[in-house]
């Protein structure tokens, strides 16, 4: 709906409508002329359709042949239509293909507005993105519009959609922390936003790096503050700052490196066993939501329910608590980030602060766990039970 009417728009502001009412008015007069002209054709109502008629064919340059001018100033009305007609839809057909043509090439450029809903975005760029889109699309499906707003050239564009040309990609071309900009990626009706540490603008320092991150946090926060936000760090001292501005999940680059090198130390076979499960291939880890049916009954009964029936592997459960007001987490003493934060709060409007969801969770919970309806099972499968969704 909102392509449709912006279509329209456009039409209207190159003219379409004018030129086509332009036509229309030739063929009444076309229609006249030839009633007027050619009085041997019946009553002067008969006339006038049957010229109507005729001035449609010959606009259109169709000449189907049976209607025909006889006398010479019918014929004369006939040139001055076919000429006309030319030109005008000449006018039309061109104007509307340069419209078409000119929302692909903005389009490719990521000049283009948005009207994808319940889509993902991907704010800033990286070497590792590629690899993020490839994890989304495997585990979201590769018809799930995903939207990537950066910096990088169109060319640069051009080559990662290269890469998925069978996927659902698209483009918004500028700073990620513009309001302007993020109004194009129809943030109102995303499902999730993923904010990567942005490596595309060179002239910024390893430590600027998060505080654009922080930055373009906030703005989304701003349009949208129901929106869940996932927000790549390098530092990890910068978490705090995003958990005030209501960032749910966090991502220290590098923070798990560690702990896959100690595994290739004690053991080759369960590094090879994390890797595969970090990776697209082979088994991985799912989030489902569990059947009513199992509410109330105990964590044994799900777990044989999952292994039989799905070949998956029950290995946890978690849940959404309640929201935290954000002032229970600033710091006791105001910092210069804290007065950042409220400063930017003011700049958009904003009279309150937003809350956090706290998650709740058990690895491997004891059989006799009865399942709460508010809980949803992580479980290890090759691909997702989807049967538990319905």
């Amino acid at each position: 709906m909102c392509y449709l009417r912006q279509f329209f728009l456009t039409l209207r502001q190159e003219r379409i409508f004018l030129l086509l009412s332009a036509v229309l008015g030739l063929i009444i007069l076309g229609g006249l002329g030839f009633a007027f002209q050619e009085l041997g054709e019946g009553s002067f109502r008969e006339r006038f359709g049957r010229g109507i008629w005729w001035a449609v064919v010959t606009i259109t340059t169709v000449g189907y042949g049976d209607v025909v001018p006889q006398t010479i100033g019918g014929r004369l009305v006939g040139v001055g239509l076919m000429i006309a007609g030319l030109i005008s839809l000449s006018l039309v057909t061109a104007t509307i293909a340069s419209i078409f043509i000119e929302r692909k090439i903005r389009r490719e450029r990521g000049l283009e507005a948005v009207g994808d809903h319940d889509h993902i975005i991907v704010l800033g760029w990286n070497r590792g993105g590629e690899q993020v889109l490839r994890n989304l699309f495997f585990r979201l499906g590769q018809r799930t519009p995903i939207v990537l707003v950066n910096s990088l050239l169109p060319d640069q564009f051009e080559e990662i959609k290269g890469s998925f040309h069978d996927y659902n990609l698209h483009f918004v071309r500028g700073d990620c922390s513009r309001e302007e900009i993020l109004v194009k990626t129809n943030l109102s009706k995303a499902r999730r936003v993923i904010i990567l540490a942005d490596r595309t603008d060179e002239g910024l320092l390893r430590e600027q790096i998060d505080q654009k991150t922080l930055l373009v946090a906030l703005t989304v926060k701003a349009l949208n503050p129901k929106i869940r936000i996932t927000a790549e760090l390098i530092f990890p001292e910068n978490r705090p700052h995003l958990e005030r501005a209501h960032v749910e999940d966090i991502i220290i680059r590098g923070e798990y490196d560690s702990a896959l090198i100690a595994c290739t130390t004690e053991a080759e076979g369960l590094y090879r066993i994390l890797q595969r499960l970090l990776s697209p291939e082979g088994s991985n880890f799912w989030a489902v939501k569990i059947p009513p049916r199992f509410h109330g009954q105990q964590f044994k009964d799900l777990a044989k329910f999952l292994r039989e029936e799905h070949q998956a592997l029950l290995i946890g459960l978690y849940s959404e608590g309640y929201k935290i007001r954000l002032e229970e987490l600033l710091s006791p003493e105001p910092t210069a980030i804290d007065e950042f934060i409220y400063r930017k709060f003011a700049e958009a409007g904003k009279t309150h602060l937003f809350g956090r969801q706290k998650i709740e969770f058990q690895i491997n919970p004891p059989d006799d766990h009865l399942i709460s309806p508010h809980e949803v099972a992580v479980v290890i499968a090759t691909k997702q039970p989807s049967a538990l969704l319905n």
